[in-house]
């Protein structure tokens, strides 16, 4: 196994041959005061707007799960200049098939499934113009260690996997819908919003905010009323769950503290939405949208039972859009997940990705041979 002086002396090597050479090093968990400091310069030098890779977004994980997931960063440099840094971590429980696997993650995964923040428009932090050959360091990087035997890159837009894909020719490719309405092309039209959903839909709503009536909506503007929407999207989110037995997202401590970080560092960047919605002075919905390059992002959700308030999620997402076409933004996405709300209320579809690449081990080929009988079997069935 190659020291990590070795792998660094090896990324250095891989990257000579640009115009701009760039020199690489690690800072471990231990330094991650530095490691912070570095990242928040870089950011701020280039006005970074992308949620996942932004400092506070960062530190909030490393406060929340670095006890518990190992983690380093990896820095490309040029000219005294940090050009480039992600954060690199080691999967927590983690299975391939039916065995336990060692994985790789970049930027905040890795955690345990359950309690994990799923990251989506998951993106490196680099200067446009050093992104290929950071991504090139970074795979040569990841190559030389082996310690892991299975390396996962999540939740990347289908644009920024492709960087990716000449690095891990072989690699398996997971993608999934994240649907979105488009504002800007909305505004491009005639500025409405419901004209641009379907004739049933366009229907459901009209008919809903008859029979509501009078709903009251909130929009946060102090971090006071983000904490109090918090508050009731905690209880009704947890209310729902416990009601049909499942213990719910917040019952994860280290997932609920990620939260309240996240909304206490970033909100007064408004990089944070916080919406209500209220019917007859009770909280019916709430949400906490992620703003990541002018997109509203949908994150988290807390709604009255469904029986006692019909069709109050779609309802909830609905008067959040309005008011987000209001406020010039670009899009509403509802990120991945099968829900019949997204399908009515967007407009557009992204893919997300979740690359996996296995190194050739005999556990790595037991699970595949293992794959080919299940769908052999399951094909010879249905023929059948």
């Amino acid at each position: 196994m190659q020291s990590l002086n070795q792998q660094l002396e090896t990324v250095d090597a891989s990257t000579k041959n640009s115009a701009t050479s760039l020199s690489w090093r690690t800072c471990a968990a231990s330094a991650v005061d530095e490691a912070l400091h570095l990242w928040r310069k870089l950011a701020n030098r280039l006005q970074n707007q992308s949620i996942t890779a932004d400092p506070d977004w960062i530190e909030s994980w490393i406060d929340s799960y670095g006890d518990l997931v190992p983690h380093r960063f990896l820095i490309a440099e040029s000219d005294k200049t940090v050009r480039g840094i992600t954060l690199v971590t080691d999967g927590v429980d983690r299975n391939n098939g039916p065995f336990p696997v060692r994985s790789i993650h970049l930027g905040t995964a890795g955690e345990p499934q359950l309690g994990s923040v799923c990251v989506e428009y998951n993106r490196l932090l680099v200067e446009p113009e050093f992104e290929t050959q950071f991504v090139e360091g970074v795979s040569v990087f990841l190559t030389n260690d082996t310690s892991w035997e299975m390396l996962c890159l999540d939740g990347l837009s289908e644009t920024d996997l492709q960087a990716w894909l000449p690095q891990f020719p072989n690699a398996a490719i997971r993608s999934r819908d994240s649907k979105y309405f488009d504002f800007d092309a909305a505004r491009l039209s005639d500025g409405d919003l419901i004209s641009h959903l379907g004739k049933s839909t366009r229907s459901n709503i009209r008919r809903r905010l008859k029979k509501y009536g009078t709903l009251e909506t909130e929009w946060a503007t102090s971090l006071t009323q983000a904490d109090e929407i918090f508050a009731d999207l905690v209880r009704l989110h947890q209310a729902r769950w416990n009601n049909v037995d499942e213990p719910g997202a917040f019952a994860n401590d280290r997932f609920l503290k990620f939260q309240q970080r996240i909304l206490v560092r970033l909100f007064s960047e408004q990089k944070v939405v916080l919406f209500r919605v209220r019917h007859n002075s009770e909280t019916v919905g709430c949400l906490m949208l992620l703003v990541d390059q002018n997109r509203m992002l949908d994150y988290l959700s807390g709604f009255a039972p469904f029986d006692k308030k019909p069709s109050i999620g779609l309802i909830t997402h609905y008067l959040c859009m309005e008011e987000g076409l209001k406020r010039d933004f670009a899009a509403y996405d509802f990120l991945v997940g099968d829900k019949q709300h997204k399908n009515n209320l967007s407009t557009h579809c992204n893919q997300l990705c979740w690359l996996t690449f296995n190194r050739p081990s005999l556990k790595n080929k037991t699970v595949q041979t293992l794959r080919k009988v299940k769908r052999f079997m399951s094909e010879a069935k249905r023929s059948s």
